[in-house]
């Protein structure tokens, strides 16, 4: 993680639904394991009062607003008494506005941004709710996609997808960082989908696996200099990266994952592996930003 981004530290948006107590439990120990404040912040977004009185539209600002601060000082007392984080690293703030907007703008002095899978806005019976989903492109710092929190599962390794881009080799390095703090091992995974590329490269499946097992050992190699207490495990696959990761996401505590892969368009802010693995694995899923 980068310390001199810590003004706000690890910024995890609290809402009313009960999916999210699991990320703020998960955004708590999560500052607590990198020494980092712990910002909780409600956001209000704007909502039409059919009402031409402004003292009753006053009244309903100062209910929303109470309603706001009781649900931030409830979640910092839960998270004080269940948590190792000391109540004077924790801050709360309420917004006002469009979620997307002010969570973006806080994620500029934040190491990370946290958020339950479906924050308002979730449609369609998508796992991955709208704004979580928009936050994950906009934000200026790594994002924590959280769908629940099973800490009978923190002893399993940190999952990295790497396809040697710019965005994997973020994940690569908070990835080693993440398994090195929790004290467990790193399952790196390539996967190669291209299967039609094989053949005209004069290669077969065989030949390539044993060629990409080399250069994933290559990219690997500098890291497990820094890292030597992470014991590597490394995946080489012939299929979707989306599949091959949610596949190994089921033996994982964690899995970290670029914004943008290989193949993802320039104009692309969220690649679809990211989205993918975001929505579709039940353990949290960090996507972080390449250069």
């Amino acid at each position: 993680m980068i310390n001199d981004r810590d003004e706000a530290g690890v910024v995890v948006a609290v809402d009313s639904a009960r999916v999210d107590g699991d990320a703020t439990r998960w955004a708590a120990d999560e500052a607590l394991r990198h020494g980092h404040r712990l910002t909780l912040v409600h956001v209000l977004a704007p909502v039409l009062i059919d009402e031409q009185d402004p003292r009753l539209r006053a009244r309903i600002h100062r209910w929303r607003s109470h309603l706001a601060r009781q649900l931030l000082a409830d979640t910092k007392c839960e998270i004080t008494s269940t948590t190792g984080l000391d109540a004077d690293r924790i801050s709360a703030t309420v917004r006002f506005g469009a979620p997307v907007t002010k969570l973006t703008e806080l994620s500029s002095n934040a190491v990370m941004l946290v958020v339950g899978s479906r924050f308002h806005g979730s449609v369609g019976g998508r796992r991955l709710g709208s704004v979580s989903a928009a936050v994950s492109c906009r934000a200026r710092c790594p994002v924590a996609v959280v769908h629940g929190y099973d800490e009978t599962r923190s002893n399993k390794p940190v999952l990295v997808g790497i396809d040697g881009s710019s965005a994997s080799e973020h994940a690569t390095a908070t990835a080693f960082d993440e398994a090195s703090r929790r004290g467990v091992g790193l399952i790196a995974l390539h996967a190669w989908s291209d299967v039609g590329v094989i053949p005209l490269l004069g290669m077969d499946w065989h030949d390539y696996r044993t060629t990409a097992t080399e250069v994933l050992a290559e990219r690997l190699a500098g890291w497990q200099e820094h890292y030597p207490d992470v014991k590597i495990e490394r995946r080489v696959h012939c299929d979707e990266p989306a599949h091959a990761l949610k596949a190994e996401a089921r033996g994982a505590s964690l899995v970290v994952v670029g914004s943008r892969g290989r193949g993802a368009a320039a104009t692309m802010l969220l690649g679809s592996v990211a989205t993918a693995v975001a929505e579709g694995v039940d353990v949290p899923v960090i996507i972080t930003r390449g250069a």
